[in-house]
């Protein structure tokens, strides 16, 4: 899909709302694949960008469904065994999570 099309009020036909060869690309600063721990986004969701990027839905699907099958068996296992998935950079609290390290106090450990 190249252009996503959105319906103006009052049956005034369709406009488009986003033409995505008109955007320009962004690089990302992300640490290389290689580099990442199997758990970290990128890594679990190569393949499905790989389907993508091939304009290969079907892959896409099927890479996305192993992943959402993987994490539901992870989450039945640890409920289950009444333990709860360690986390890396959140910490609950009172109820909700907090993050160990903000990204404002990320960026600016970085600027300096």
């Amino acid at each position: 899909m190249e252009q996503c099309h959105v319906c103006k009020i009052r049956n005034r036909g369709n406009a488009v709302f986003v033409d995505t060869k008109k955007l320009p690309v962004i690089e990302k600063k992300v640490r290389k694949l290689e580099d990442q721990n199997e758990y970290e986004s990128r890594c679990l969701w190569k393949d499905v960008t790989f389907g993508l990027k091939n304009r290969d839905v079907d892959a896409a699907t099927e890479a996305k469904h192993r992943l959402e099958e993987r994490r539901r068996a992870g989450a039945g296992g640890r409920k289950e065994k009444e333990t709860q998935g360690e986390t890396r950079f959140f910490r609950e609290d009172g109820g909700g999570w907090v993050c160990d390290e903000p990204f404002l106090n990320r960026l600016g450990a970085a600027r300096q």
